[in-house]
This record gives structure tokens, sequence and C-alpha cells, in this order.
């Protein structure tokens, strides 16, 4: 199967992906021990370079072909010993771990509706 990718998009065009409102993500930062501290950070960072871009965009395409709720893969930084490529990038010795779960969401409304409730 191949997946066509419009570079550039039309402005304003909703593609297959938007229609339902349910192209989420679900970012978390745990701490050594497993915690989820995702509510004391500001921000994450991932730095990519172009060949990692392209890289981890295919694999994430191929990923969500094959997808399988909750089937997670993890890459793992790169070490004296051991460069491992996966999801068509390494990690540098300096990174964090980076798992990647299939997740299926509901469309964003809702959240955004409970978050609203949530913090009244």
């Amino acid at each position: 199967m191949e997946y066509e990718i419009k570079i550039p998009a039309e402005h304003g065009e909703i593609e297959d992906f938007e229609k339902s409102d349910d192209n989420i993500a679900l970012f978390r930062v745990l701490d050594k021990n497993g915690k989820d501290i995702s509510q004391e950070c500001v921000y994450v960072e991932i730095w990519l370079s172009e060949n990692a871009m392209l890289g981890l965009g295919t694999e994430l395409i191929r990923l969500a072909h094959n997808f399988e709720e909750g089937k997670s893969i993890t890459i793992e930084p790169s070490t004296e010993k051991e460069a491992k490529q996966e999801m068509g990038i390494f990690l540098t010795p300096d990174s964090c771990e980076l798992t990647i779960f299939c997740k299926s969401f509901e469309p964003i409304e809702q959240y955004l509706t409970k978050y609203v409730q949530k913090n009244k």
C-alpha cells in the first residue's frame, strides 16, 4: 500500500486523516522512577535532522498502516558499545529513551470539554 503526501498541502485543504478530528497525540514525561511528571514540565523538545524527519516519518506511516491498539516501540539512546537504529532514527547518547504507543482517541472536542469541566 502506498500513501501519497502532497507537498505542500493546499491552503485550507482538509486531509483524510483530519476529517474526524481524532488525529490526537499524547505526550507524557516520566521521571527515573516511572512517575508521570508531565504537569511539572513546561515543554518537551524534539530535535531531528532532515533525514531523521524522513526516517521517523516514514516509519510512523508504516506503523499507522499496521496499527495495533496498545502496541509500543521503544527507541533507546546510542551507547559507546551499540548505536541501534529504530523507527528510522538513532538517538544520541544524551537523549532520553522514547516509547511510541499505538492508541485510539476520541475526537478532540471530547477532550476539550472534559478539560474545561475539570478546570472550572
